[in-house]
This record gives structure tokens, C-alpha cells and sequence, in this order.
């Protein structure tokens, strides 16, 4: 394997390249994890909870992913800041599959790059962002394959991640943005990914 601080900054420099706001690598021991967040994808109930395989109750649960987690020594997290008027509509499924794209392709690199098992997770539901025009998920309907497997990651929120302390740990300005949330009061906000490096 190349240098692992050189395979680093060229993995963070080609997110930059990808279109990403910001990127930073942290250690993965470092990002908190808590129980809550699934459960709050199911009540009040998320559009996108039980859709997909990348989202509660079926993606890892919080104690899996912190097991994960124990294995990994890097997390290369990025985001994409967006207006939050965008982020309030339809046009935010754009904004999350680019960022699906995104880890999915950062985590192919590390991988090229010698890397063992790379993982990545981005912002949202797979089903909403990638098969919405499809009644079902086909991997949970009928056991078949994901039709894009090579971009579809499982949820940050869903696997317990808790984004305001990744936002802390990175210095990056967090603010949630909600239905009720004024644009003119909250005018950008952000989708994040991530991608678990050994």
C-alpha cells in the first residue's frame, strides 16, 4: 500500500474534485454513536423508514456499527452545503445522491488504493433517492440484487451516527433544519457522507 498519509490527502483532494464542500479525515474511534437516532427514524416516522435495506429497522444497528467501527482507524467525512430552501424540497434527493455517489466512489479508491474493506454512508434513504419510481425495494421484496449497488450506501442517521457531535469533531457550523425551518433565518445548510478507512 501507498504511504498512508499521502493515499489520504488524495483521497480527501478527489472528494474535493467530486464536488464536495468540505472533507476532512478524523479517527473513526472518535465518531459517537447512539440508539437514538434509528428510533427516531421510526417515530415520528421518517418517509423513508422500512424502505430500503440502508435504512432502520433493516440497515446495522448501532451496536453493530460501533463493533464496525472498533476495526476502522480513519473516517473520511465530507459534506455539501446547499441552500435550505433546496434542502426543504424535492431537490434535496439530488443533493443526498450525489452524496451517496460520492462515498461510494471514495470508498472504491481507498480500496484501489490497498485499503482493506472501505466502508462508506451518506445522508438519506436509498429507496427515496434511488428507486422512488419503484413501488418496492427489490432486495427487501423479493431478495434480489440492489440496481445500484455501486452508489447506493446505507444511512448515517439510520446506523446511529449522531451528525452534531461529527460536525463538532470536524468544525464544521451545524444547524438542523426542519419543515419549520425559515430560509431567510437558516439560509444554507448541508448533506453529509463518510467512508470508514483501515
Amino acid at each position: 500500500m501507498e504511504n498512508s498519509h499521502d493515499s489520504l490527502q488524495e483521497l480527501i483532494e478527489k472528494a474535493f474534485e467530486l464536488g464536495v464542500s468540505d472533507a476532512r479525515i478524523i479517527p473513526a474511534p472518535s465518531i459517537v454513536v447512539e440508539d437514538r437516532f434509528p428510533e427516531m427514524c421510526a417515530s415520528p416516522q421518517c418517509p423513508g423508514y422500512g424502505q430500503g435495506p440502508g435504512c432502520p429497522p433493516h440497515v446495522m444497528k448501532p451496536a453493530e456499527f460501533r463493533e464496525l467501527l472498533s476495526r476502522y482507524e480513519h473516517a473520511l467525512v465530507f459534506k455539501i452545503d446547499a441552500p435550505t430552501e433546496l434542502l426543504l424540497g424535492e431537490e434535496r434527493h439530488g443533493v443526498a445522491r450525489r452524496v451517496h455517489e460520492i462515498a461510494a466512489t471514495i470508498e472504491r479508491l481507498a480500496r484501489e488504493k490497498g485499503y482493506a474493506d472501505p466502508r462508506g454512508f451518506a445522508a438519506g434513504s436509498c429507496k427515496m433517492i434511488f428507486c422512488a419510481d419503484r413501488e418496492s425495494c427489490v432486495v427487501l421484496e423479493k431478495g434480489g440484487e440492489c440496481r445500484f449497488p455501486d452508489k447506493a450506501r446505507a444511512s448515517l442517521s439510520g446506523i446511529g451516527v449522531n451528525f452534531e457531535e461529527l460536525c463538532k469533531a470536524v468544525g464544521w457550523r451545524f444547524q438542523i433544519i426542519t419543515r419549520d425551518t425559515a430560509s431567510d433565518e437558516v439560509p444554507m445548510g448541508m448533506m453529509a457522507g463518510m467512508v470508514l478507512i483501515g
